[in-house]
């Protein structure tokens, strides 16, 4: 993909005055259609025009019949209007992304020039995207087409300009670099203001990192590459993408891990069931928390069971990554259908202190989760029209997918972090199997089992409204400095209290009413109710205060590294 600001830089102005105007003699007929829609036309005579020209290679540009509506990509594209007919891993889904084009233009025009795989041929059509309306009691629609003549076979259809010198000239005109290759090239006259380089750029970085980094996309523009090997220089240089706080390395480390196959393989699928603990074998559910707590990359692919409403039950497979969070970083979720990233999945990692993604690349689940997206291609939709005629079970199947990320991590992290293999040792004991089978059994006396006593490195003393952290013995043989990771919720029946926390409880970040004071200790919020205490010797002391007395508190408190 080449994005390319044509007609921009000074020494280019022979150019910039051939470009308006050559670009008046286009729109001329167009006008009249302008000025009754409400645009002020006097940006038409000005003395330059901005043009913004986007080129992609390595495609197949518009394939299909001109003089038909079969269905194919050049009917599609120029035809239809809010509907696809993508599938798979492919882009949008809704038809709605090439309104981009005309949405950037001041004037609502995109030109589209294509030369498609197997033709070497380029043809060239125009569209304006309007409103309806009239003029001289003339109805006219919205979307109007500069083109070269019609069909003659009934249908009357709009058919591109393939004059080789016409195309030539347009070319030159718009700065375009396709000659024979196959692809599409967009140019947009009248370039909305704020469109420039570096907003694109920024763009780029913050929208398409994913399949930048996975080495399935790369970009230009104007003098600038981004792509697998340049992307992290090129959004350090970038603010906007730096203020996005996506963690570009642990992205960059899940395309690595990609090209690999995966760990850990659950051995059953969801789809009809959520994923549990007996989705794995007792080996690699060791082997996963191991790898969690060591803070190594976690990668586990899923099957998954898919219901089709007119064909054999499908299976699957979704691939998952989990990474605990280092030291100074954001919790972060990444939902994927193939290269199309969708940022509200990420509610459905909310409360996990962890860095993760799911990515459905394989063909089947990435036609699935297509249909259950939204037209923005923000999220996915259990009650999307696409699904119920297509799919049985569909709300069933999409919610064990996108539940599948949090759930892993909750078994492998939480169970992490609590367990403790002889916190019921004193509790059990050995019953003396010598004995006769009737009669009262007895129980043999409790074994001696000769435990060294183990030095506490952090002490949790509670109080009234508050608690204490302090220095155990065991911190005195710490190198310093050493990062401990706080912990705090109120109690709760039945489910884990630290993910189930709520701001609305209290909020570490921005609460005044919640006290905190330490020692020889520096202290920041993570997520509302988790902190980092970066402790500087082995007199660390943290106090905090401020909680509701009224509601019993829990806290959990751990070194890291």
């Amino acid at each position: 993909l080449i994005v390319n600001p044509a007609a921009s830089k000074p020494e280019r102005s022979w150019l910039i005055e051939r470009n308006v105007e050559v670009m008046r003699e286009h729109l001329e007929p167009l006008i009249p259609h302008l000025e009754a829609c409400g645009f002020d036309c006097s940006m038409i005579d000005a003395d330059e025009v901005r043009i913004l020209a986007i080129e992609d290679f390595n495609t197949t540009g518009l394939t299909g019949r001109f003089d038909q509506t079969d269905g194919d990509n050049f009917d599609s594209f120029w035809r239809v209007f809010g509907k696809s007919e993508k599938k798979g891993s492919s882009g949008g889904r809704w038809g709605l992304g090439k309104l981009v084009f005309s949405s950037a233009s001041m004037i609502r025009v995109f030109y589209g020039l294509t030369v498609r795989e197997g033709d070497p041929g380029p043809s060239i059509m125009g569209q304006a995207v309007l409103q309806n309306h009239m003029i001289d009691n003339d109805y006219y629609p919205a979307h109007g087409f500069w083109f070269g003549e019609r069909s003659v076979n009934g249908l009357d259809l709009q058919l591109p300009v393939t004059s080789p010198n016409e195309i030539a000239g347009f070319s030159e005109l718009a700065g375009l670099t396709r000659t024979n290759q196959s692809g599409l090239s967009i140019v947009i006259p009248w370039l909305s203001p704020g469109i420039d380089e570096q907003a694109i750029i920024s763009g780029v970085i913050s929208n398409y990192y994913f399949p930048i980094l996975s080495g399935k996309l790369e970009v230009e523009v104007g003098e600038t590459a981004i792509n697998a090997e340049t992307f992290l220089e090129v959004a350090d240089q970038s603010q906007k993408a730096t203020d996005s706080h996506i963690p570009f390395d642990f992205v960059k480390e899940i395309s690595d891990a990609m090209r690999a196959e995966p760990e850990f393989t659950a051995r059953k699928e969801v789809g009809k069931v959520e994923l549990q603990e007996d989705h794995f074998s007792e080996e690699d559910f060791e082997a996963l928390k191991s790898r969690f707590a060591e803070g190594r990359l976690v990668s586990v692919r899923v099957p998954v069971l898919l219901r089709p409403k007119y064909d054999p039950d499908t299976r699957s497979y979704v691939d998952l990554f989990l990474k605990s969070l280092p030291e100074g970083y954001r919790p972060f979720a990444l939902f994927s259908r193939g290269p199309i990233t969708l940022p509200r999945e990420k509610r459905h990692f909310s409360g996990s202190m962890a860095l993760g993604a799911l990515i459905a690349n394989d063909s089947a689940v990435a036609t699935f989760l297509g249909d259950a997206e939204n037209p923005a291609h923000t999220g996915w939709n259990p009650h999307a029209d696409k699904l119920k005629p297509k799919w049985r079970m569909p709300q069933e199947t999409l919610t064990t997918i996108r539940h599948s990320l949090k759930l892993l991590y909750e078994l492998i992290a939480d169970q992490t972090e609590t367990e403790d293999t002889e916190a019921l040792i004193d509790f059990f004991s050995i019953l003396d199997r010598t004995q006769s089978s009737s009669g009262r059994k007895k129980k043999s006396p409790k074994p001696k089992v000769d435990i060294p006593p183990r030095e506490k490195a952090i002490i949790i003393n509670p109080r009234k409204g508050g608690f204490d952290i302090s220095a155990g013995p065991g911190a005195e043989s710490w190198e310093f400095p050493r990062t401990i990771r706080v912990r705090v919720a109120y109690d709760m029946i039945g489910a884990n209290p630290f993910t189930r926390h709520s701001p609305f409880d209290f909020d570490l970040r921005k609460d005044g009413t919640i006290q905190v004071a330490p020692v020889a200790a520096k202290v920041r919020a993570l997520n509302s109710n988790v902190l980092a205490m970066v402790v500087a010797s082995s007199n660390f002391h943290l106090a905090m205060n401020g909680f509701d007395e009224k509601r019993d508190l829990v806290v959990d408190a751990r070194a890291l590294g």
